[in-house]
């Protein structure tokens, strides 16, 4: 139960730090001449990517799609690809292009699996208690359409292999972009209790199963 709260209480300051976020003010046809040469390859034009692999940016807010790409170019979200993609780039064409693929069309929704979509709904809205389990909708909405105030991401209709990727890697501490600015205290004084960061925290109670049927559903969530 204690981090369950502690997790629970992360999240809530997520919100605060994430909304600091400051997107500078962007040219999205500037943004798409970038895309067209720098991204497409892997995300598509429009921001729908063909490779499962690779995430859907179309429609994402822009808040976290610059929040990302400041991340790659800095390191602290650690990506070869990407690091070396955005390694030219300004601050100023990290928003472009943010800007640009956050007013494309969002991608299409993928298809659940019915065997395991009663059971990923609970987990997905409701989480579970007895793991310590914080359900995901708290963050990135029932519909899974995320929070652009807080820069928490869009999931529905994301490839099921990209999220169970992520999912994979925040629960081997691989990714640890979630905790930023004055949260970073936070979370350092945390992990010397053994705790992570709030997605670390959540990731580390999911089996490969919950990820597997987690992942499945939000590929469809709409």
């Amino acid at each position: 139960m204690k981090k369950l709260i502690a997790a629970a209480s992360l999240c809530f300051a997520s919100y605060s730090v994430q909304a600091a976020i400051i997107v500078p003010e962007y040219d999205a046809n500037a943004g798409k001449q970038i895309a067209e040469t720098v991204c497409a390859a892997c995300h598509g034009v429009d921001g729908v990517s063909v490779v499962p692999a690779q995430a859907n940016l179309g429609g994402q807010n822009v808040k976290y799609l610059y929040k990302q790409l400041v991340n790659f170019k800095s390191g602290y979200r650690v990506n070869g690809i990407m690091q070396s993609q955005v390694a030219n780039l300004s601050q100023q064409d990290l928003a472009n292009v943010a800007g640009y693929y956050s007013e494309q069309p969002v991608w299409s929704v993928g298809f659940a699996n019915p065997a395991t979509n009663e059971e990923a709904t609970k987990l997905y809205l409701g989480g579970d208690k007895s793991r310590g389990v914080i359900g995901c909708a708290g963050c990135h909405g029932p519909d899974g359409a995320g929070n652009s105030w807080a820069a928490f991401p869009r999931l529905g209709g994301q490839h099921a292999e990209y999220i169970s990727n992520q999912l994979k890697l925040f629960r081997a501490a691989g990714r640890e972009d979630d905790v930023t600015g004055d949260e970073q205290k936070r979370y350092n004084d945390a992990e010397k209790e053994g705790e992570k960061g709030m997605m670390q925290m959540v990731s580390s109670r999911l089996s490969d199963r919950d990820i597997r049927i987690l992942s499945d559903y939000i590929s469809a969530l709409h």
